[in-house]
């Protein structure tokens, strides 16, 4: 009844809406993997953001508890918009680190959709766990990249699960000068599963080991305990911190350059260890920069001392590899088309 009541007059009627859906293994076969392209895509979305051609409110985040009040875990809200390109998007990102353990899943679990900045349109929704990895690795090689001058010939990365093992591939290809790519994890199965991956990769078996002459060190895990100390690291080099809290104040406070992705994010996360050192007036904002203007200068910092980089991640670099892999699919006719109505009711 109430569906003929409001029926649309045979003039008016408005067309079906689709969406293409990509299941994980679709944006697998996009060429989420694609490191090389993924490098791209973070180096492009970045000089568009340093033009002004990306809107991205910061993130809306929600946090969940266990009944005796520690973290669960939270999900994420975040959107931008590539103006240039004439795509927007959302990440709605969910990371519970006791998903393994508790209900054998993932502790980060993503989805994004794509939509027509025209009319609002969806176009797609697809699986963007693996998204998140390959752009967090790549954003961090290419922070190495631009800060070591391109001149790195020793890596290490500490902490190989998802987002380490990305950026080991990623360091891989963003910088073709390295001899060796040493990989560190508590569970050394898993860096020696990851270093067969990669032709300059080396599984090494104690975190000094790791860190000691290394001209890049990329730090990946979910510790807060300050591990990596000054006195592990040469004199000279880029220090990359994935997991926000693994180098101790002692680092960031003698590094010669400090570089972010997006300050105005980055300070809003109260227990970042850079965060906490600019509130208590140990490091002035005036140093912070933010990579996006280190890489659309077309320049490369060829200081000495450490440089320090601190990527908190943002939704520019998941919309772009997004949108690349849609195209892809769209291209090549796969993946599954969903209908959000045939004709819309009550408009």
């Amino acid at each position: 009844m109430i569906g003929k009541a409001y029926k649309q007059p045979l003039a008016r009627r408005r067309v079906g809406l689709k969406f293409l859906y990509l299941k994980q293994e679709e944006v697998v076969e996009a060429g989420v993997l694609d490191f090389e392209a993924a490098l791209k895509d973070v180096e492009e979305v970045l000089r568009m953001l340093a033009r002004g051609e990306v809107e991205m409110p910061p993130k809306v985040g929600l946090e969940f508890l266990f009944p005796d009040g520690s973290q669960k875990g939270h999900i994420l809200a975040m959107p931008a918009y590539l103006k240039r390109l004439g795509v927007a998007g959302v990440k709605w990102a969910a990371g519970f680190f006791k998903n393994p353990e508790l209900h054998s899943l993932p502790h980060g679990i993503d989805v994004i959709i794509l939509s027509d900045p025209e009319c609002g349109r969806p176009l797609a929704v697809m699986d963007g766990t693996l998204i998140t990895a390959v752009r967090t690795g790549s954003a961090a090689a290419v922070g190495a990249k631009y800060l070591s001058a391109g001149e790195a010939r020793v890596a290490s990365v500490i902490g190989v699960g998802v987002v380490g093992r990305a950026a080991a591939h990623a360091l891989e290809k963003a910088l073709p000068r390295l001899e060796e790519i040493r990989l560190f994890d508590l569970k050394a199965e898993k860096a020696r599963l990851v270093a067969q991956e990669i032709a300059k990769a080396r599984a090494v078996y104690s975190l000094e080991e790791a860190a000691r002459g290394s001209d890049v060190v990329i730090t990946a895990t979910s510790s807060h305990n300050h591990f990596v100390k000054l006195d592990m690291l040469k004199r000279d080099c880029v220090c990359v911190e994935v997991g926000k809290n693994e180098f101790e104040e002692a680092v960031i406070l003698n590094a010669s350059r400090i570089v972010v992705d997006y300050w105005e994010q980055v300070k809003s996360r109260e227990w970042v260890t850079l965060t906490k050192l600019v509130k208590r007036g140990l490091i002035s904002e005036s140093r912070i920069e933010e990579i996006a203007g280190i890489v659309a200068s077309g320049g490369r910092v060829s200081c000495g001392g450490i440089r320090f980089f601190s990527p908190i991640g943002m939704a520019c670099e998941d919309i772009i590899v997004a949108y690349r892999l849609y195209r892809e699919a769209l291209r090549r006719g796969f993946g599954t088309w969903l209908e959000l109505w045939e004709e819309p009711l009550w408009s």
